[in-house]
């Protein structure tokens, strides 16, 4: 083969290896909402979507300013999602929060299926930073809360942990909320 043309096949494959990094780099420079959405959907279309795959929205409420939130439940996207939370800002979407719930876990399974999710989460978008870490009494109620947080391009990913114990009673839940721009 001759030097100037193996050069040229060599600094093609180059070309498109690089091409190839740059399109799989692009595709995680931005962390988009669960079940194929996109940000900024309008609330009229996401209504539409939700009725389509026969979820129930169980409230709607006005949070504050000009935003909103739709609690939906009946999307079944992975084991232990009790809830979603559809979060609107002038009636366009901008995030989502999946909350996980399980009657029959305890502490030791919440705390391996929050690992779990961590590392599916850091695979796909690198190492997290933790953002809490605190076990505090709130007068007879042990509060526990564990969180981190991914940021991509004015996106975002945060995972917390919450746990309220005042003996016999105990309330525990996963939340993982998707955050647009």
């Amino acid at each position: 083969m001759f030097p100037s043309l193996r050069n040229l096949l060599i600094t093609c494959c180059c070309c498109l290896l690089a091409n190839q990094a740059l399109f799989a780099q692009s595709v995680t420079n931005e962390i988009k909402p669960p079940f194929n959405l996109s940000w900024g959907l309008p609330a009229e279309q996401l209504e539409r979507l939700l009725k389509g795959a026969k979820a129930n929205i169980t409230r709607k409420r006005h949070i504050q300013g000009d935003r909103d939130a739709w609690d939906v439940d009946g999307l079944v996207s992975q084991s232990g999602v009790k809830r979603t939370i559809f979060y609107f800002h002038r009636g366009e979407l901008v995030e989502v929060e999946l909350q996980y719930q399980k009657d029959d876990w305890d502490e030791a399974k919440y705390n391996e299926y929050m690992s779990q999710l961590r590392r599916v989460i850091e695979k796909r978008f690198g190492a997290g930073q933790q953002i809490v870490r605190r076990t505090a009494p709130e007068g007879e109620v042990t509060e526990t809360l564990v969180g981190y947080k991914w940021n991509i391009n004015n996106t975002a990913i945060e995972l917390f942990y919450y746990s309220a114990q005042s003996q016999p009673n105990v309330f525990r839940t996963l939340s993982v909320h998707y955050k647009g721009s």
